[in-house]
Parts: C-alpha cells; sequence; structure tokens
C-alpha cells in the first residue's frame, strides 16, 4: 500500500547532523510516511548512518549515487517517491512531531497543490537563534494573482517547509535545473505560479539550521550567480509555458535588478567573471521594461536611463536604490 506522504532527503556529507533529522523525521504524529534518502557520494558516515536508520524502521529507503549535485539528486528522489504529497527536508534540519500532520491535514482539506508551513532557525550547534530571520515574505499568506505569485516565489525560495501534490508536480513537469547552485529557486516560483491553491499553516513547525559549514547558503558570490541564472532560464521556460505577462515581467525586472545588486558586495575582479551575464541581464531588464505599464514602467524606465547617463558602473548604485 502506498504511504500517504514521502519524506525525501538529499544528504551529502551530513554526518553530523543527520542522526537528529532522521529522528525528528522518524518520531512525526503522522505514521503513514515513507522516508526516502539518497546518498549522493558522501565521503564522511552519512552513508553507515542511512543504512542502520533503515534496518531499524522499514519506512526507510536508502539510494546512493556518484556525487553529481544536489538537483540531480532531487530529481531522482521525485521519481522514487511514492507517496500522495512529497516533502523535502534538508539533512541537517529537523522537524516537529507535527509538521507531516498539520500540513497533510491542510493540504487535503483545501485540495492544494503546495501546503506551506513557517519556520524557526537553530545555530549551527542546535541553540535557538536569537536573531531570527524576520523576512515577511515567509509569514505570510500566498495571494493569488502571477505577480506577487511570483514575488512570493522569489523571496521564499526554499523547498523545506513545503507539502507538494506528487502527481500534479509530475503533472506540471516540475523538475530541478542540473549544474545551478540555488536549484531550489525556480521550483518554488514555478510551482507557485502553477498551483490553483496555495494553502498556509500559520506554526512554526520546521526547523531550519543557519551557518553550516560547506552550505552552499554561505557562498554569497555563488549564490549570486545561481540566482542570477536561475531568472535567466526561468523568464524562457515562463516563456515556453506561455506563461508570461505584464504582471511576471514587473516582478522579474525587480528581482533581476536586485540579483544584480547582490553584486555590489564583491570584487571588481570577481564582478568581471560574471560581466557578460551582468550586461544580457541589464539588457533583458531594459527589453522587458519597454512591455510594462503604469508605475512599474516610469520606475524601471528611470533606472535603465540613470545607468545609461552614469555608465555602465553606476548599475551597482541605482540597484540598491531601486530595488
Amino acid at each position: 500500500m502506498k504511504p500517504a506522504v514521502s519524506v525525501l532527503i538529499p544528504v551529502y556529507n551530513a554526518e553530523k547532523y543527520l542522526p537528529a533529522c532522521l529522528a525528528s523525521v522518524l518520531h512525526q504524529s503522522f505514521a503513514d510516511i515513507e522516508v526516502v534518502c539518497l546518498d549522493d557520494g558522501s565521503s564522511d558516515r552519512s552513508l553507515p548512518i542511512l543504512q542502520q536508520a533503515a534496518r531499524e524502521d522499514a519506512r526507510v529507503r536508502v539510494l546512493t549515487q556518484p556525487n553529481q549535485g544536489v538537483a540531480i539528486a532531487r530529481n531522482r528522489l521525485l521519481k522514487q517517491a511514492r507517496g500522495q504529497y512529497i516533502a523535502f527536508v534538508d539533512a541537517d534540519d529537523l522537524i516537529l512531531p507535527r509538521y507531516v500532520s498539520a500540513l497533510y491535514a491542510a493540504a487535503r482539506q483545501t485540495r492544494a497543490q503546495v501546503t506551506k508551513c513557517f519556520f524557526y532557525e537553530l545555530e549551527e550547534d542546535g541553540t535557538s537563534r536569537v536573531k531570527a530571520h524576520c523576512h515577511s515574505s515567509f509569514f505570510q499568506q500566498v495571494p493569488a494573482e502571477d505577480g506577487p505569485r511570483f514575488r512570493a516565489g522569489y523571496e521564499d525560495a526554499v523547498l523545506w517547509g513545503k507539502l507538494f501534490d506528487r502527481r500534479w508536480v509530475q503533472h506540471c513537469h516540475l523538475r530541478f535545473w542540473p549544474g545551478r547552485v540555488a536549484e531550489d529557486f525556480s521550483f518554488v516560483v514555478l510551482a507557485f505560479l502553477c498551483a490553483a491553491q496555495v494553502t498556509v499553516v500559520p506554526e512554526k513547525l520546521y526547523a531550519y539550521r543557519k551557518n553550516v559549514p560547506g552550505a552552499i547558503t554561505s557562498q554569497s558570490f555563488r549564490m549570486a550567480v545561481g540566482v542570477l541564472l536561475n531568472l535567466v532560464e526561468l523568464r524562457q521556460e515562463l516563456k515556453r509555458r506561455t506563461r508570461w505577462n505584464g504582471a511576471i515581467a514587473a516582478e522579474w525586472v525587480r528581482a533581476a535588478v536586485w540579483g544584480i545588486c547582490r553584486f555590489r558586495k564583491f570584487s571588481a575582479a570577481q564582478r568581471a567573471q560574471q560581466q557578460a551575464l551582468l550586461e544580457w541581464t541589464f539588457q533583458t531588464v531594459r527589453q522587458e521594461v519597454l512591455s510594462l505599464r503604469g508605475w512599474s514602467k516610469i520606475r524601471w524606465e528611470l533606472f535603465v536611463r540613470l545607468v545609461q547617463k552614469c555608465g555602465a558602473g553606476s548599475v551597482y548604485f541605482w540597484s540598491k536604490i531601486f530595488r
């Protein structure tokens, strides 16, 4: 019999945090789950930890592959999942005992394709974080309109803390793009835009561990590049799906300008490495501004003109002002 929920955990060199993560998943108040873990070529003791968990609990399945990156790992986990719903959990995070039950009940009640909850943060050592993340987009309802939906996905672009209808994911052909960092960014934006219903459970049920050594979120330059590359491909994908419109274009421009702004804190040498990407992004912003209307058009036309007047190097200053 198929489980109600598949909890999917990609694992790479997570031995320090993995036992606590698995314990939090296996001690859920909702028992009708399978836990599918994929070891992506770890060089530490992650695989033996997973194999021991599988011996002790029949709900655990362990897959292995040579290291190919988290996007490929997540795509394989999607193919292996059997549950009606899927939930991704990062191997260094924790979930509260009611996490699955609360999201599952809300998804069933509202027939949502995507169901999300709130979260709290842990320090790397597992203690509660004093300075908590307060980004409002994580802690509010998801709008129904395309433009606000795009912004909500962009600002809440993490897989964790969410439950997805598995068959709907398959129907919408949602996948992770290999060779990119921040690969969950595009997945979440597309999911929000494609979903007929996104339901929010207003409880902090997911524990996100900050400042983990080696985590991509701690590599700011790679993240900045990854976000811009995802924006490039996301624009192309939305146009391919004929989902592109003026409301989305306005939010895409805003996100792209913010993506350029991220580079202001990097050295000239680092910016030079990505000069082609930065120039392409600005020129595409300029192109998309022509299709905007109202205040958005006025705002971003002024941005473009100021950059052109003050020179290409001013783009970082003006992107900070206009973002």
